[in-house]
């Protein structure tokens, strides 16, 4: 097995995305992507429980048949904006993340509480706690007290964006690894995010990072460019790394 890893996040799934995130699963695997770690939601934006829709809940536990991993991220994938909000809290929440920091600023208690809301859903979708290692909050916007509620609440790990976070060790252990992640809400932004991956792949090739993380959204797909960009990024990257889950890579470190 080749020494340096590849982890494929998939992002944002839910009933809504179903469609698109199975073809990103078939594009990957034809190019040597067996299994990865798909992030879901359980009530994408108070639209309907994953639990509620009989084909998704088949859909999703055939793929975790399939080996890929199946991660909690968060439960609405929504913030709604607050009238006390900061300036500083409303550019995070509002304009780098359109809305959906969910877990930016919840206290203990609240993140708790809507982590067991997550858990209990997913049991009920059939996904049970001996098949759930991970969550990863929207944006990977997760404050301190949120991080606390997920060592208690038995959650192995999480990521943010500059790496992964082994919540099994006191104090938790970070493991650098920036995110290949593209940014789409515009053109400028579209190019800025080709230009910046390029350069991230680049920069991991070079000094051989042990760990590369590609984070996919549907919202990719819609622009042939960036799916281009992702899938040879990806291709290049096989040469030389073992594609595998968050949870898998966890367990070899």
């Amino acid at each position: 097995m080749k020494s340096n890893k590849l982890v494929i996040s998939l992002h944002d799934v839910s009933p809504k995305t179903q469609a698109i995130v199975t073809n990103q699963l078939e594009e990957l695997h034809a190019i040597g992507v067996k299994r990865c770690s798909l992030l879901v939601i359980p009530d994408y934006h108070h639209q309907s429980l994953i639990s509620l829709v009989p084909s998704f809940v088949s859909w999703l536990q055939e793929q975790a048949d399939k080996g890929h991993e199946i991660v909690l991220h968060g439960y609405y994938h929504d913030r709604p904006p607050s009238l006390c909000d900061s300036i500083w809290k409303r550019l995070i929440t509002e304009h780098y993340t359109a809305g959906e920091g969910e877990f930016y600023d919840l206290d203990y208690e609240q993140a708790r509480t809507i982590l067991k809301m997550g858990k209990a859903v997913f049991e009920e979708a059939g996904i049970d706690r001996s098949q759930l290692f991970g969550f990863i909050a929207p944006a990977w916007l997760l404050g301190k007290e949120a991080e606390r509620a997920l060592i208690d609440e038995g959650f192995l790990y999480t990521t943010r964006l500059h790496g992964v976070i082994d919540l099994q060790e006191q104090p938790p252990r970070f493991f650098p690894a920036q995110s290949m992640v593209y940014s789409v809400r515009s053109a400028w932004r579209r190019i800025t995010s080709l230009v910046w991956n390029e350069l991230l792949f680049q920069y991991a090739t070079h000094q051989k990072w042990r760990l590369l993380r590609v984070s996919l959204h549907p919202v990719d797909w819609k622009y042939q460019f960036i799916k281009s960009h992702l899938l040879h990024s990806i291709k290049r990257a096989l040469k030389n790394r073992t594609p595998m889950t968050y949870e898998s890579w966890l367990r070899q470190e």
